[in-house]
């Protein structure tokens, strides 16, 4: 990096590029993954820079470099360009933009410090609570993570390999490269494609670890127990934790995506399969308190509905009756 491109860093870091400024940025970033490494360090470091500063001076800065960074990428060259400003800005804001820029070039001349400590000792991580999140990764892979889930990978990724480590569920949609196959570590398990689009279920407190394959070829396997399928399009792979061994058949669940998708087909499904999809889509704890006739079945297409309007067309069309006790919604009873 030379110290023009470290100039240019600093002033998109503070406001202070131009649009063309960003572009040319935008593009010296994407020649070659270590400069993209070399940004997102220099981010790391103004995020630290501006603590400092901030908690020197009593003020507190929130600075999302993450979000900062999305927001660059997505909206490059859609910015007004920027009035022209003095490299030597007056007032109280100027000198803190010095300040910064001068402990961003201190910390950059020492470019293999910074590299060890926020590169190679720095994984990306992403987590929900109770929503959901798109998270793009560095080679143009996207994934959607459901509900209390995670994902994480090291900053490294796309240098060597493409592995990734998944707690919970998450909907992968993987670029192809022959050369680096994309692998997910989950629970126990282990998923590996080369490029192709499929859901991974491997929450810790379920008994199964599930891959569904929505189009192309994963290798699923187990290694601990030695364990190994192939999954094609339209196929379900499912590793037992107890019995240690995995299968592969056909998906016959078209709600394997409802918890992202939000919708939720059901056709003449017994209350049962319903209740369980329900429980999944919504993470609800909803149980069958009563004897339920075998006569109870479904047919109906939910689109993005909430879990109490669902509940209501249930409760009309078969004549349910159900309590809310807490977070559990029992059944008690049903007219069908």
């Amino acid at each position: 990096m030379n110290v023009m491109e470290e100039e240019v860093i600093i002033r998109y870091m503070s406001g202070e590029a131009s649009a063309e400024e960003e572009k040319k940025l935008l593009a010296w970033i994407a020649q070659r993954p270590v400069n993209e490494r070399r940004f997102l360090a220099s981010k790391k470091v103004f995020e630290l820079s501006n603590k400092h500063y901030a908690s020197r001076e009593g003020q507190r800065l929130d600075i999302d470099v993450d979000q900062e960074w999305n927001h660059f990428v997505n909206n490059i060259g859609k910015r007004k360009p920027a009035r022209e400003r003095s490299l030597m800005p007056d007032g109280p804001s100027g000198g803190s933009w010095l300040r910064m820029a001068a402990a961003i070039l201190l910390l950059l001349m020492s470019g293999a410090i910074v590299y060890y400590y926020v590169i190679k000792n720095s994984d990306v991580r992403y987590q929900t609570a109770d929503n959901t999140l798109m998270v793009s990764l560095p080679d143009g892979s996207h994934a959607i993570l459901n509900a209390h889930s995670e994902l994480s990978y090291s900053s490294t990724f796309g240098e060597k390999h493409r592995r990734v480590k998944l707690k919970g569920e998450g909907f992968f949609n993987v670029e192809r490269d022959m050369q680096k196959p994309f692998i997910i570590n989950v629970n126990q398990g282990e998923v590996e494609v080369l490029g192709t689009s499929f859901n991974v279920q491997g929450y810790d407190d379920r008994e199964a670890v599930e891959v569904v394959v929505q189009t192309g070829v994963v290798k699923f396997s187990v290694p601990e127990a030695k364990a190994e399928v192939t999954i094609k399009a339209g196929q379900k792979g499912v590793y037992s934790k107890t019995g240690q061994h995995i299968s592969s058949f056909l998906n016959e669940d078209p709600n394997f995506l409802s918890w992202n998708t939000r919708t939720i087909v059901f056709d003449e499904d017994d209350l049962r399969t319903v209740i369980e999809t329900l429980n999944k889509t919504y993470h609800a704890n909803i149980v069958i308190a009563s004897e339920i006739p075998a006569s109870c079945v479904v047919t109906v297409t939910f689109d993005h509905q909430t879990l109490e309007a669902v509940l209501n067309v249930l409760q009309t069309t078969l004549n349910l009756t159900y309590r809310i006790n807490g977070n559990r919604i029992e059944i008690t009873r049903a007219g069908c």
